[in-house]
């Protein structure tokens, strides 16, 4: 447990997500204190601790900033620097991506290409030196960002749509999304489907008044093709644009049969996720999943020839050794599907692992587990082309997408480099707004809970209407339970 006091609880919450990373690797208590000033041209930081007599790290690093958020942001990096230093040295550990905390490395990597002058060294230093971050992982950020260069967004005006389906068959032990199990939920899927059709046909309306130029189609979920045949040809009727990607998560293999197969045939979508997860029977049980993987094996057969198929994996499940994901990854490799996404296992509130205080702390296990999946799927012809991480990781390590050249999921590149706005659909989905002139992201949210959804349709269709056809300067809602408008901008 590391105690940790600073002299002003501004960027504490950010301070104590990097202290969190280090407790997970730590065997002893440790103490600091953290006390910092801006001096108008530099920033000044210094930190003590008890745990050597007169034990004193003093910081100071040049300072320049334009407005008041960039002045947040500087702060907010330096702090972090002097603190991952400090710690590391007091506690003897080094953390693979170093100082960074954000779901977004590959995002910062090219805002730092594009702005060398403001950060004094190139991205590739930037990271190492000031960063932390290790040399394996800058590799494989670099690797991500040089695979997607050719299907970047380079329009201001595109847009991806985006569809949420948030019905599953079972709820996994380690989910925390808004999905429900189908089978408690039934007298709730139709009026689900009804609004969200309502809210499709606005979508639409607003892409063909406007002329947007639509990238991308994501029908996610939850699985969607947990509503039968008949609902998802209704939804996916409403999903026609001009767009050459369109792509339904078919998850879980349970829920895919041949009716299904043609309704997504007839809708012309191109690409499917066929989700193991992983090969092992035993943990499929385990972990709630209510298929086996001969089910994985049948609904491959029946996609793998009519479009681009895309197989998750998760590192770090319940009880599997090192040896079971192995084996989970040479499966996968075998079958040939174009993309395999890697998951690291994380754990948020809400999930029957994290309820039951499921460890998935081993830092050494899903180490190896991820750079295997890494030198097996790069030397089978797999490239990553997009990563994000999440709170709460084992190892604190990340999420990677690997496909074969040219059949890389567009939108999965989108919402993780937040270039391109998306016009989303349903329960919990989040409309963004990007506006390139300012680097900023505005975002508009639906209710979170279904049934919420559905009884607040009319406001949802609203709120979404005056977000993208705005008639006044009024503050834009962002939550439906808040009335607070909220802008991000590039966060380390």
């Amino acid at each position: 447990m590391i105690n940790f006091c600073i002299s002003n609880d501004e960027y504490q919450n950010d301070l104590m997500e990097l202290i969190r990373l280090f407790e997970a690797r730590m065997d002893e208590d440790l103490t600091i204190n953290v006390e910092y000033a801006n001096l108008g041209n530099a920033f000044k930081v210094e930190i003590t601790s008890p745990k050597f007599e007169n034990f004193k790290k003093s910081y100071v690093f040049p300072f320049k900033a334009d407005d008041d958020l960039e002045k947040k942001r500087i702060e907010k990096r330096y702090l972090k620097i002097a603190t991952y230093r400090t710690v590391s040295f007091l506690a003897g550990v080094n953390l693979p991506y170093g100082c960074l905390t954000g779901i977004r490395p590959t995002k910062l990597y090219q805002e730092i290409q594009k702005n060398p002058l403001r950060y004094s060294k190139s991205a590739r230093e930037t990271f190492i030196a000031d960063y932390s971050v290790s040399e394996a992982k800058v590799g494989l950020i670099e690797h991500v960002v040089n695979t997607q260069k050719p299907i970047r967004n380079k329009r201001v005006r595109a847009c991806d749509v985006f569809v949420f389906i948030p019905f599953c068959p079972t709820r996994c032990a380690y989910c925390s999304f808004i999905s429900l199990p189908l089978d408690r939920q039934k007298k709730l899927v139709e009026p689900y489907v009804d609004c969200l059709i309502r809210e499709l046909k606005q979508t639409q309306k607003f892409v063909a008044d406007k002329k947007i130029k639509i990238r991308s189609v994501y029908v996610g979920g939850g699985t969607p093709t947990s509503i039968g045949a008949e609902l998802l040809d209704k939804v996916l009727s409403n999903c026609h644009f001009d767009c050459k990607e369109f792509t339904v998560e078919a998850g879980r293999p349970d829920t895919i049969n041949e009716e299904i197969v043609g309704v997504l045939e007839k809708h012309g979508v191109t690409r499917v996720s066929v989700n193991p997860q992983t090969f092992n029977e035993k943990t499929l049980k385990l972990i709630g999943r209510s298929h086996t993987t001969g089910d994985v094996y049948t609904a491959y057969s029946l996609v793998k020839d009519k479009f681009i198929v895309n197989m998750d994996l998760i590192a770090m499940l319940p009880g599997e050794t090192f040896e079971d994901f192995k084996r989970s990854v040479d499966i996968a490799v075998a079958l040939k599907p174009q993309n395999i996404t890697v998951h690291t296992l994380y754990l948020k509130k809400g999930s029957a692992l994290k309820l039951e205080n499921y460890d998935n702390t081993d830092y050494e296990t899903a180490s190896q587990m991820v750079d295997y999946a890494y030198q097996k799927l790069t030397s089978e012809g797999y490239n990553p082309y997009y990563m994000y991480r999440q709170k709460y990781t084992s190892g604190s390590l990340e999420n990677v997408g690997y496909a074969k050249p040219k059949t890389e999921c567009i939108y999965n590149v989108d919402i993780m480099e937040e270039d391109t706005s998306i016009i989303a659909n349903g329960a919990a989905a989040i409309s963004k707004k990007w506006i390139k002139r300012k680097n900023l992201i505005e975002r508009q949210a639906n209710y979170k809970e279904p049934l919420e959804y559905v009884k607040n349709i009319d406001l949802m269709l609203e709120r979404q209407h005056e977000f993208w056809n705005p008639t006044s300067s009024r503050k834009r809602v962002v939550d439906a339970e808040s009335a607070d408008s909220i802008s991000l901008k590039l966060d380390d």
